[in-house]
């Protein structure tokens, strides 16, 4: 009986020891890093090949509710600018045995109206959430889109997205709203 507080420290030490590693260790690009270094060949290049389709998956949508009365129409457009403004960091081109690996931004394009007044005609691009973004996202991330994943609540109009660095197997993610009187707002999901 003698034993048993200190035993009990002792396990609540090592617990806490054993989260504080984790959570250090999981931290930071260089274990996204080790990540990829752990995957396979084959998953590799799904990743790779997943980032080279994703150039010519331009996504549009046109869609109209009425709300309280109200007639709310967004048109929207997700594309590749095929601009080549984004290396990838050298880390990931060694994990897939690459000199290089040159990339482009994507932007949407979209236009939102309620009862046939434009309220906002414009692009959202990756600079949009700078005040969100790591430096290591603003330098070599890209704005993705994944469907579905617009919503119209009201008179605003939600769109999310991630925002990663290609080939890298991760990104974050970020919403984009934009109310009645056009003015954009943005946050972080993660």
């Amino acid at each position: 009986m003698k034993n048993e507080p200190n035993t009990c420290l002792k396990e609540c030490f090592l617990l806490i020891l054993v989260g504080c590693i984790l959570l250090i260790g999981c931290s930071g690009p260089e274990s996204q890093v080790q990540l990829l270094k752990d995957k396979g060949k084959h998953a590799l290049d799904s990743i790779r090949n997943e980032v080279l389709r994703s150039y010519n998956d331009t996504v549009r949508i046109d869609t109209a509710v009425i709300e309280k009365g109200d007639t709310i129409k967004v048109k929207f457009r997700h594309y590749c600018t095929y601009d080549k403004k984004i290396s990838t960091p050298r880390e990931y081109l060694d994990i897939y045995k690459l000199s290089e690996f040159i990339t482009h931004n994507f932007v949407s394009e979209i236009e939102f109206k309620i009862n046939s007044k434009i309220v906002y005609k414009g692009l959202i691009t990756k600079h949009d959430f700078n005040g969100s973004l790591s430096d290591d996202q603003k330098k070599y991330g890209v704005l993705n889109y994944h469907r579905p994943d617009i919503s119209i609540s009201g008179k605003t109009i939600s769109i999310e997205y991630g925002i990663g660095i290609p080939i890298s197997g991760r990104e974050l993610g970020y919403e984009m709203e934009i109310d009645s009187t056009g003015k954009k707002q943005t946050g972080s999901m993660d």
